[in-house]
């Protein structure tokens, strides 16, 4: 229902005048009285509140009509907030704004809509926002669009960090160096961690500040010295013996994760390079693996050999299975798709290999052997110290790593020097493959010049 509105004054505004107006008011009346001592300012009384306004005329014409603009009006505060003389100097400044061609209530309410606009460009909800961008970004590495793995990973970490940094509720505006210093202070001990958090937020703020929604990245606002996180590299490796251990332990774990784990030790390819594996991309014939360019880290295609010992294995998973000509080898058990849980593999792997070497201690009376810690990766370095230690080129072990040789060569040998070698990475990987099936069996390691052996049954 429309309120009555009776106004009153100027008259000069105290504290008598509003409880006396207060005890006036009434159902269905708006009182209004104007204040004396400033003009545009006047309390409305309704009938269950009350307020200080400020009234005015914008300056300047309407350039549509060419009249003056409508009157505004713009709400102080109440009685509560400002005492009568507050209230005038509140509406003296808002004078002052129009004298000076502002528009009060045109400028609150256009910082009313800035400010909700900014409490919802929220951290949390402009990560979901980036991870449907994501997918369309471009490799740091060139060669197309972020894989989906990579994506994948990089929105966990990017999550994390916004979790460590407590930054989720923030707009996006307000995050600022001192929470990245948090984030590398909380992360501090696990400098690995540290610098895939840092990076993979710091490229979020990169496509905030390419889409207009930050002016500046704060990652960028901390020092350089803070930025770097050393990481040392990691130089472990297993020899044979350890890695002959882990075979005969996969032995107890899933059909998938045996030969997963297998082929991860007989090949030193990428745990992501296995895990998509496409019979497509095999040729059991001709013993070799093609890796498509998509499925390699530097997104340079890549051919490996397969030496007796991993084509036993492959060979036997492909009968098994029904001779496929296309399809992941290696489906994860439960939801068909690519494997992505290594780490719960690797928890089940080092459960077994502790009760084989029990169950070998059991046996032989002897303390149980230990096997020294080790990584997914680790298996890349035994791979490259154990055929190094067998003389093989360091230029054939990088080319079976799949190492691009500017990467792994300096100057101008890093830049011409792009042969394959194919023929050596043959004969590499074969003597990789007796040095495995020697461990395996049990027997002495091979010399350079025995033939390869065959792969161990079961």
């Amino acid at each position: 229902m429309a309120l009555r509105v009776e106004s009153e004054g100027p008259v000069r505004i105290t504290k008598a005048t509003i409880e006396a107006a207060w005890r006036r008011r009434a159902p269905g009346l708006r009182l209004v009285i104007r204040d004396v001592e400033c003009r545009g300012l006047a309390l409305v009384v309704n009938p269950t509140a009350m307020s200080w306004t400020y009234s005015y005329k914008p300056r300047g014409l309407n350039p549509e009509t060419g009249r003056r603009w409508p009157s505004q009006a713009i709400t102080i505060g109440t009685p509560e907030t400002h005492e009568p003389h507050q209230a005038r100097d509140a509406a003296g400044r808002h004078k002052g704004t129009v004298k000076g061609g502002g528009d009060p209530a045109a400028m609150r309410r256009a910082a009313a809509v800035a400010s909700a606009e900014l409490k919802g460009r929220t951290v949390a909800r402009l990560l979901d926002a980036y991870a449907k961008a994501l997918p369309g970004r471009p490799s740091l590495r060139g060669g197309g669009a972020i894989s989906p793995h990579h994506a994948k990973s990089e929105l966990v970490h990017a999550r994390a960090a916004v979790a460590t940094m407590e930054a989720g509720d923030l707009p996006v505006a307000n995050v600022q160096a001192g929470h990245i210093r948090a984030l590398l202070t909380a992360e501090a001990a696990r400098p690995a961690t540290a610098r895939h958090r840092l990076g993979a937020i710091s490229r979020f703020f990169d496509w905030l500040q390419e889409e207009g929604l930050v002016p500046v990245n704060p990652c960028a606002l901390v020092g350089r010295a803070k930025r770097r996180v050393v990481v040392r590299p990691r130089t472990d490796f297993l020899d044979a013996a350890g890695l002959a251990r882990l075979w005969q332990a996969a032995g107890m774990l899933a059909d998938v994760h045996r030969d997963l784990v297998r082929i991860l030790i007989a090949v030193p390819c990428r745990r992501g390079e296995a895990a998509r594996l496409d019979w497509s991309h095999l040729d059991l014939a001709g013993a070799t693996w093609t890796i498509p360019g998509t499925h390699a880290k530097n997104r340079d295609p890549h051919r490996l050999h397969l030496h007796p010992l991993a084509l036993a294995t492959l060979r036997a998973r492909w009968a098994a299975i029904g001779k496929p000509v296309r399809g992941l080898v290696f489906p994860a058990p439960e939801s068909g798709g690519v494997v992505d849980t290594f780490s719960n593999v690797k928890e089940r792997l080092d459960r077994a290999v502790q009760a084989h070497a029990q169950a070998e201690a059991d046996a032989t009376g002897e303390p149980p052997a230990r096997l020294p810690a080790w990584r997914w990766h680790d298996f890349r370095r035994s791979f490259a110290t154990a055929l190094g230690e067998a003389g093989v080129a360091e230029a054939v072990a990088d080319a079976v790593l799949n190492h691009r040789q500017s990467a792994s060569r300096g100057g101008v040998l890093g830049v011409y020097q792009q042969a394959r070698r194919w023929p050596e990475q043959k004969a590499a990987m074969t003597r990789w493959g007796d040095l495995l099936a020697a461990a395996i069996n049990g027997r002495p390691a091979p010399t350079a010049q025995v033939v390869a052996l065959h792969a161990a049954a079961g």
